[in-house]
């Protein structure tokens, strides 16, 4: 092993910020023995340079400002390693109207992608799916798609009363 673990782990946080486990991790997979990484990984922490609850803060408010839901937020979140209990507090922060902000964000980009979506079952159905793939929850689907359909979908006046909505 040329390079000290200490160097090792200086460039990667340097590079990007990582969780503790994400660290963890990569040093191991560079041949570290695991008491030396886990003393690195103190070390790391103990000089602010490795900060779970800091880096869940940011991924949040990132996510959130992309037009992440919730859910799709938790997902993030787990898929950079960091701990059950970072990811909650980490959620907690999200406001309900935070949220809406989100999927208001999101229903936009969805609309935007299908022209005249409301008008076709299909057309309804590949929205609703894009909104629950960004992890946002069914009910706050069906009232962003029905409040879109009514007041926000260009010539929306042209939907056949009496026509049901089928949103699956």
């Amino acid at each position: 092993m040329t390079d000290d673990i200490h160097e090792v782990a200086l460039r990667m946080v340097a590079r990007r910020s990582l969780s503790a486990r994400e660290v963890k991790e990569r040093l191991a997979k560079r041949g570290f023995s695991a008491p030396a990484v886990a003393a690195e990984v103190r070390r790391l922490e103990r000089a602010g340079l490795l900060d779970d609850a800091a880096l869940a803060a940011a991924l949040v408010a990132t996510e959130v400002r992309r037009g992440r839901g919730r859910r799709g937020v938790a997902a993030t979140l787990r898929r950079r390693r960091l701990g059950p209990q970072a990811v909650e507090e980490a959620l907690a922060t999200v406001s309900e109207e935070e949220e809406r902000t989100a999927l208001a964000v999101a229903v936009a980009a969805a609309t935007r992608r299908s022209p005249g979506w409301w008008r076709l079952p299909e057309g309804r159905r590949k929205v609703v799916r894009y909104l629950l793939a960004r992890g946002f929850g069914a009910r706050l689907v069906r009232e962003a798609v029905a409040a879109a359909r009514e007041g926000g979908a260009d010539d929306a006046a042209n939907v056949e009363p009496g026509v049901t909505e089928d949103l699956s």
